[in-house]
């Protein structure tokens, strides 16, 4: 039997993450075996393992990227990451479907070599314009310099992520938020397919979406090259 691929959900936060975690979670695919509770920003829950996460956050903070305007070379996330091997080990050991964390746009390196198999990759995406809408308005910064961070760190986390899907040759798909919203059974039909289970589209709340919002045209590349990964 060949070992188990874990299905990985990540993107940007505010790019439907949790919306794509809930489908999978609902559907049969567990996300995790301690799951963070809902709060008022996210009422139906963040289908996020609390350990997970809680790694995530040590090796974010151990190599500066968790500071704003934060960054950090792959060597230097994998050296953040070395303390904390055995640990990740052990999730990986006792995970059921996979995980969802946004934060994997910045460790999913460090996590492949403890996983069983090379995973599947489902990489959320929505026009930054619009995650920096929503991101600051939930977290009530609505300054330019916090929409600025926003903004970089969006740019700067998918071309991370490209680049290790291209170096390490991983199966990945990308799902628009918009898409995912406004054509449900379309888009779960394809993420159906490509976990290799029948998934429920009626998961998914079509009032999540708040506001449609352009591309800007110095984020147009990054957000095609990551588009691209639906047609690989």
């Amino acid at each position: 039997m060949p070992p188990r691929q874990l299905v990985i959900v990540t993107g940007a936060g505010r790019s439907g993450t949790s919306a794509v975690a809930q489908v999978l979670h609902g559907s049969g695919c567990s996300m995790g075996n301690d799951l963070h509770e809902p709060t008022e920003f996210n009422p139906t829950g963040y289908f996020e393992d609390r350990w997970v996460t809680t790694v995530n956050d040590r090796i974010m903070a151990a190599c500066g990227l968790d500071r704003r305007f934060g960054q950090a070379s792959r060597a230097e996330v994998l050296a953040a990451a070395a303390p904390y091997q055995a640990e990740m080990a052990r999730l990986a050991g006792e995970a059921g479907g996979g995980w969802k964390d946004p934060r994997f746009s910045w460790t999913l390196e460090a996590w492949l070599p403890e996983l069983p198999a090379p995973p599947r990759l489902v990489v959320c995406l929505r026009s930054p314009r619009a995650v920096v809408d929503s991101t600051v308005r939930r977290y009530g910064q609505t300054s330019a310099y916090a929409r600025r961070h926003v903004a970089f760190q969006w740019s700067r986390q998918y071309l991370r992520l490209l680049e290790v899907i291209r170096d390490y040759a991983l199966e990945a798909l990308c799902v628009e938020y918009d898409a995912l919203v406004a054509e449900p059974e379309a888009a779960v039909a394809c993420l159906s397919q490509f976990v290799g289970q029948p998934l429920d589209p009626s998961a998914v709340d079509r009032s999540l979406r708040h506001e449609l919002a352009a591309v800007p045209r110095h984020h147009a590349s990054v957000y095609r090259q990551v588009r691209a990964l639906s047609m690989a």
